[in-house]
Parts: C-alpha cells; sequence; structure tokens
C-alpha cells in the first residue's frame, strides 16, 4: 500500500511517463505520455495522444512497459548533494494493455484540469485541443529504479 502511494504521488507529479512496447515488426518503441492516471494497485489508464506507434504495436503483444522518474530539479540537487535518494527516483510499471475506448467526462475534466496552468501558452491548443482516446491497462509487476550507491539504502 505504501509503495502504490509513492508510485501514484510521483505518477501525478511528474511531467511525462514513457510507455514502451513491441511494434508489428518486432522492434521496440518508446513514447512520452503525459497523462498516465492511476486508478488503484490494480491499474490505471493513459490517454493516447502522440502514440502513434500505439497503432503499429502487434496485435500479439498486449503487454508494456511505463516507466515513470521524478522530474523535479530540487528533487535531484538535494539526492546529488547528499550522495543518494530519499525515495525511489522512479518505477517501471509492467502492465497489460486493453483496448481503446473513449473518454468519459470525468477523464476528459481531469485532463483539462492537469493542462489548465499551461493555456496561455502558444503550444497548449497546439498539443493539447484534441483529446485522444483513453488506454486502459493492469499492472503486472512495479519495479523501482536502482541506481547503485545512491539507491542502496531504498533496495529491499
Amino acid at each position: 500500500m505504501k509503495q502504490f502511494q509513492q508510485i501514484k504521488h510521483l505518477v501525478k507529479q511528474c511531467i511525462y511517463c514513457s510507455v514502451a512496447t513491441i511494434n508489428k515488426d518486432g522492434l521496440p518503441h518508446i513514447a512520452p505520455i503525459g497523462s498516465v492516471y492511476l486508478s488503484d494497485e490494480q491499474g490505471g489508464y493513459f490517454i493516447e495522444m502522440f502514440t502513434s506507434s500505439m497503432e503499429n504495436r502487434s496485435t500479439k503483444q498486449d503487454k508494456a512497459c511505463i516507466m515513470a522518474i521524478n522530474t523535479s530539479p530540487w528533487f535531484w540537487i538535494k539526492s546529488l548533494f547528499r550522495g543518494r535518494f530519499v525515495s525511489t527516483p522512479g518505477f517501471r510499471l509492467r502492465v497489460t494493455l486493453h483496448k481503446k475506448r473513449q473518454a468519459q467526462d470525468f477523464e476528459k475534466q481531469r485532463f483539462l484540469k492537469k493542462v489548465h496552468p499551461l493555456r496561455f501558452f502558444k503550444g497548449h491548443k497546439i498539443l493539447w485541443s484534441k483529446m485522444g482516446a483513453i488506454r486502459e491497462f493492469t499492472i503486472d509487476e512495479v519495479i523501482p529504479l536502482k541506481m547503485g550507491q545512491m539507491t542502496k539504502d531504498l533496495e529491499d
């Protein structure tokens, strides 16, 4: 439960996550996802906006890996100064992807609230005026990022 709260907090704060899939040619592909939401310990969803590679994903392959890294400059400066992380700098979530679906109203509102502070920038409308479909996922495994000596006190 404590680990889930850490993951949820990290995902909520990070600017974007990355999702890795395997394409039809069997090659790995990574795409940025700025809209990952965790529903509970079993799973969540993300909005497919800039993930054209998801359409080229192998239909046999419903597995993916989502990586979330703490992007706070202050977190990194403090950690580098101390020579250790006081909390996990990131997580990999191995997930099973579900079929794409249209967003519900509360999901649209949640996303719009996230990007609202950036509405004054020219790129806001360009990037986020058309919300993509929702891709739900189930979490199969959580893997904390290990970064040698910096995370040794956090390792199991």
